[in-house]
């Protein structure tokens, strides 16, 4: 079961979260996101608004959504919005699509036999590796000096940034469709099917305008929130 700051969750009592309130407040997928990463499997679990922060600015804001972020952000700024060319890889780029492949990969079986929580961290472990790949590299001073280096790191970020948005889209479908279009793509994610190809974004191609995918949350509202369970 899923309890609810501790305590089971009561209807009778209103000691629930009711999703029509939540949505007038709240955007979705910060909520799919925690209630598949904390789901209860082979064990009772529980959700707190604090969880609910915490996975939302620590996890989705400063991984996820700080990656996709930086990454449009410096294609548009020294792009001019466009897909940079790659040229030849380097190898720390073939390991970090080789990387990409393996988890898309583990995230389809984890689903497959219902192991969510599996898979959603499976992606998300994608996420920080393409942080640490961008870290390592560092395109912002590279495209100073070395425009070919900064170029195929930005490359290689978008393809991993590409592979995220189609395995994360069972769990954030919102942020994903938007991520789509900021990736310059026609369509919806379902429309391209479960798949991801690490050269589907071309040299060339224009992005779509960046934004933030999520929006950090103050932690005030943990006080807040808790306080309207039970009235």
């Amino acid at each position: 079961y899923l309890n609810l700051e501790g305590l089971k969750v009561s209807t009778s009592r209103n000691w629930a979260i009711w999703l029509s309130e939540y949505l007038n407040r709240y955007e979705p997928d910060p909520l799919r996101y925690v209630l598949t990463a904390n789901m209860p499997e082979t064990s009772d679990s529980d959700f707190s608004w604090r969880e609910y922060v915490r996975g939302n600015n620590d996890e989705l804001v400063a991984t996820y959504g700080n990656l996709v972020h930086r990454v449009l952000t410096m294609v548009t700024r020294n792009f001019e919005g466009r897909v940079p060319d790659p040229g030849v890889l380097e190898p720390t780029s073939e390991d970090l699509l080789e990387l990409a492949g393996h988890s898309f990969q583990e995230t389809g079986a984890n689903i497959e036999v219902c192991r969510f929580r599996a898979a959603l961290g499976s992606a998300m472990s994608l996420a920080q590796a393409a942080n640490r790949y961008l870290d390592q590299r560092a395109p912002w001073a590279a495209v100073k000096t070395d425009t070919a280096s900064a170029a195929q790191t930005l490359w290689v970020a978008l393809s991993v940034i590409n592979c995220l948005k189609t395995s994360l889209y069972p769990f954030l479908p919102f942020s994903s469709e938007k991520l789509h279009g900021m990736l310059g793509l026609a369509g919806q994610v379902q429309a391209t099917g479960w798949g991801w190809e690490r050269d589907a974004l071309k040299a060339g191609d224009s992005l779509g305008r960046p934004e933030p995918l999520f929006v950090k949350l103050d932690e005030d509202i943990i006080e807040s929130e808790t306080q309207r369970i039970g009235r």
